[in-house]
């Protein structure tokens, strides 16, 4: 964001949401701000440009797994290997929350949008996931 200043922030609250996909793992989700840069020109549609990661966590099932091996896979076998769509229940999600050092609110919600499974595994027979995530912002401004 040209013309911006960065801005420091507090942590109100910051949740782990939580998914039960359909081969039994939990997954478990989390963003997480990392900077704020605040627009020096006064149009508030685009106003604050947000930082942040987003984490991913997982308690595999044992029927996910696969079998330990000690093959290492070429690029080309990663890229085309077969991924299928797994369906996935919410089991939490919840709001984010951080103050700004200009006493705006801001919530971050991240919301999981897709999972693919591959039909490779990691060497010890952990499954590989591609998780698709959005990232949901509120902002609420100080009352003046």
């Amino acid at each position: 964001m040209a013309d911006s200043i960065t801005i420091d922030f507090k942590v109100i609250k910051e949740y782990w949401d939580s998914y039960l996909l359909s081969d039994d793992t939990k997954l478990k989700s989390r963003v997480v701000l990392t900077g704020v840069k605040k627009s020096s020109k006064t149009n508030p549609s685009s106003e604050y440009e947000f930082d942040f990661q987003s984490i991913q966590s997982f308690v595999f099932s044992e029927k996910a797994k696969g079998a330990s091996h000690s093959r290492i896979y070429t690029k080309e076998e990663l890229e085309s290997c077969s991924n299928k769509e797994l369906t996935f229940s919410i089991t939490s999600e919840k709001w984010n929350e951080y103050l700004l050092d200009d006493d705006t609110k801001v919530r971050l919600k991240n919301s999981v949008v897709g999972i693919t499974k591959s039909d490779l595994f990691l060497q010890n027979g952990d499954p590989i996931y591609n998780v698709k995530i959005r990232v949901l912002s509120k902002v609420k401004r100080p009352k003046k």
